[in-house]
């Protein structure tokens, strides 16, 4: 719902609240009936009344319509906090997006060509609970097919290892291609 709605919402949620306390308040005889008949009177005479009551109208109907409607742009969102592995009867087994992230971006940086990376985890589809959507920065001379396909099947690794997730859906885009050599450390074995 954009920021409009939200406005409007508001406002006709003060209006219809005013309308439900003053009508209660009149049920439970907090009003006395010589107090409110003629101002209702007064109110059901008046040709405004007509155009507030269909003003009204549309608003319901648009918040209605509002709450059915899908919105595209909603569908792919981003994952917030963690998301659950595995729910029984003993607890939940639940793991940041952040720490999946991390995953992520580590095992796309061993694959070699594959120079920097950066990860945003969305809320899955249909048979997992994420998908990845992977930005990378090729180094000059790899071929973006073979790096790309190498990239996941890394991070399908890492994951499957790390969270026994098979088959995470991962969408790699190539944000740049560098000649810059990135230095490893060697390691002592």
């Amino acid at each position: 719902m954009g920021i409009i709605s939200r406005f409007l919402l508001l406002l006709y949620s003060l209006a219809v609240g005013a309308v439900v306390v003053i009508v209660g308040a009149a049920c439970l005889d907090l009003m006395p009936a010589n107090y409110w008949q003629p101002s209702l009177k007064f109110i059901l005479a008046q040709p405004e009344t007509l155009a507030v009551l269909a003003v009204m109208l549309l608003l319901s109907l648009f918040f209605l319509t509002r709450v059915f409607a899908s919105n595209s742009k909603t569908v792919e969102s981003v994952a917030r906090d963690e998301i659950i592995l595995q729910q029984g009867q003993v607890g939940e087994v639940k793991v940041s997006i952040d720490a999946i992230q991390r995953i992520t971006e580590r095992a796309a940086l061993t694959v070699n060509g594959v120079r920097e990376s950066s990860a945003v985890i969305l809320k899955g589809g249909k048979g997992s609970p994420i998908t990845v959507k992977l930005d990378i920065v090729l180094g000059q001379g790899f071929a973006a097919p073979t790096v790309s396909e190498n990239t996941i099947n890394a991070i399908d690794k890492a994951i499957l290892v790390a969270l026994q997730l098979p088959e995470v859906p991962v969408e790699v885009k190539v944000k740049d291609i560098t000649n810059a050599v990135i230095e490893r450390r060697q390691r002592v074995v």
